[in-house]
């Protein structure tokens, strides 16, 4: 286990040290291997491709201790957190957010996203019930403005502090999947 984790970082190492240099769109599974020193058969043994290696980056670094943590009364630390993470490597995900297809970093925060407002909306809803179609409405709602903001403010440069984004979204997020779940409580 220890030598695949060493393996993965090695591999994780030399895409973040390629997308110094290079745009992500010009660098090849080839590029890495050779970057790290492994084989391709190493490689895909461990990744599908190029965007499993950003975002199990992504994931190592900061997704599992924020996803396990966060509740209905401390989401906007993990926000935080989150934030703090992005802009101290603002260089390397203004490159990764600007990636669009299959398997790319927008489509694994976008699911990990979803994961998350779903955990929080599951505890606003307490003992109260509402519909599935109200309760989807409203996952789905929250996680569209998250990822919606949180992609805006990466692709704009981060001009933002990471505590003035949060204190932001606190601001009119805080309370509202609660009081959302009140009002549509049957």
């Amino acid at each position: 286990m220890a030598n695949a984790k060493m393996t993965e970082t090695a591999i994780a190492n030399a895409m973040k040290k390629l997308m110094k240099v290079k745009p992500f769109s010009d660098i090849s599974v080839n590029d890495i291997i050779k970057e790290c020193d492994v084989s391709r058969k190493t490689f895909y043994y461990h990744f599908r491709d190029k965007y499993d290696v950003i975002n199990w980056i992504f994931n190592t670094d900061v997704v599992d201790s924020i996803l396990e943590s966060t509740t209905l009364n401390n989401w906007a630390d993990g926000s935080l957190k989150l934030c703090r993470y992005i802009y101290e490597n603002r260089t390397y995900y203004t490159n990764v957010v600007n990636i669009v297809g299959q398997n790319s970093f927008i489509e694994y925060l976008k699911n990990l996203t979803r994961l998350q407002v779903e955990k929080l909306s599951t505890q606003a809803c307490g003992h109260l019930k509402i519909d599935k179609d109200d309760k989807d409405f409203m996952i789905e709602f929250f996680y569209n403005a998250f990822v919606a903001v949180f992609t805006t403010w990466i692709k704009s440069g981060m001009k933002d502090t990471p505590e003035l984004i949060v204190k932001r979204w606190k601001a009119i997020a805080d309370k509202s999947l609660e009081n959302y779940v009140k009002i549509m409580a049957k």
